[in-house]
């Protein structure tokens, strides 16, 4: 039997190394110019990491479900790897269906927010163009 006090150490080390790891994922995905993609990436990594599974020798405990299909698929083939497949793929099509959402929702946002052109313009002055110095 398993120790349930190490079990629990296992993954709150595994959700804390997640969570870094995913900030790191957010901080590299910030320079992609499709916000489409980045959001894709960034709920796919989430998916990825974080979709638990079964244990296939131990099916009272959980896993990373990343975890568990390759435990599946090495230990006892396909069969039994592919319910933990299916359950990852359909994060993954969740991932693309949140990222779509993320886009419409955040740009229809921004459309709202920003003013008119017309409004924020100035128009410029002498005093405006001038360069002054400070006075000491």
């Amino acid at each position: 039997m398993i120790n349930l006090d190490d079990y629990r150490l296992a993954w709150q080390v595994y959700l804390g190394v997640g969570v870094l790891a995913m900030l790191i994922w957010f901080l590299l995905l910030r320079k992609i110019p499709s916000v489409f993609v980045r959001y894709w990436l960034l709920f796919a990594a989430l998916a990825f990491l974080f979709v638990p599974g079964r244990h296939p020798a131990a099916p009272q405990l959980w896993v990373p479900g990343s975890a568990s299909a390759v435990l599946s698929l090495v230990t006892e083939g396909i069969e039994t790897a592919l319910p933990t497949l299916i359950i990852l793929a359909a994060g993954q099509i969740l991932a693309l269906i949140l990222a779509l959402a993320a886009m419409v929702w955040l740009s229809g946002d921004k459309k709202a927010s920003t003013p008119s052109k017309s409004s924020t313009k100035r128009a410029k002055t002498p005093a405006n163009t001038e360069r002054r110095e400070p006075s000491l």
